[in-house]
């Protein structure tokens, strides 16, 4: 056969195969990059609003800040689907304005259940804002 014509063949079996990564990538599943996503935006957000005032946020040590990324990644990936769901009235209501609402109450109720972290109402609608800009940059990137 002549050179020329395997080479269209080669190239011609190449755009029909998948490629690799695709066939082969290990499958991670969703809900793990969810958690592990809000768990990220929420380190970046406690560490932002930690270094700005201890007033609005303040935290023991940095295991602290990783168990509560922990925390508030487990209630944004399962909990607050649930929350949205059932408060979507007054969120339309509200035009969406109830949705700060939500992810603030979210992200005190997180705060709250993590051992040596102290966070006010200012630093809660902070935090979640700034977590939820982050995980939004984050879902961007990492879009599946």
């Amino acid at each position: 056969m002549p050179v020329a014509l395997s080479c269209h063949f080669s190239l011609l079996a190449s755009l029909f195969a998948a490629p690799y990564e695709e066939v082969y990538a290990p499958v991670i599943p969703f809900a793990l990059i969810r958690v592990v996503s809000y768990g990220v935006a929420a380190i970046i957000a406690t560490l932002i609003l930690g270094t700005i005032s201890s007033r609005l946020l303040s935290f023991d040590e940095a295991s602290t800040v990783l168990l509560f990324g922990l925390v508030i990644g487990v209630i944004n990936a399962f909990i607050k689907p649930v929350v949205r769901l059932l408060t979507l009235p007054i969120t339309c209501l509200t035009f969406g304005l109830f949705a700060v609402v939500v992810n603030t109450v979210l992200f005190y109720a997180g705060a709250s259940m993590t051992p040596g972290m102290e966070v006010g109402w200012w630093g809660a609608i902070l935090g979640s804002i700034l977590t939820s800009l982050a995980s939004g940059l984050m879902f961007s990137v990492v879009d599946e």
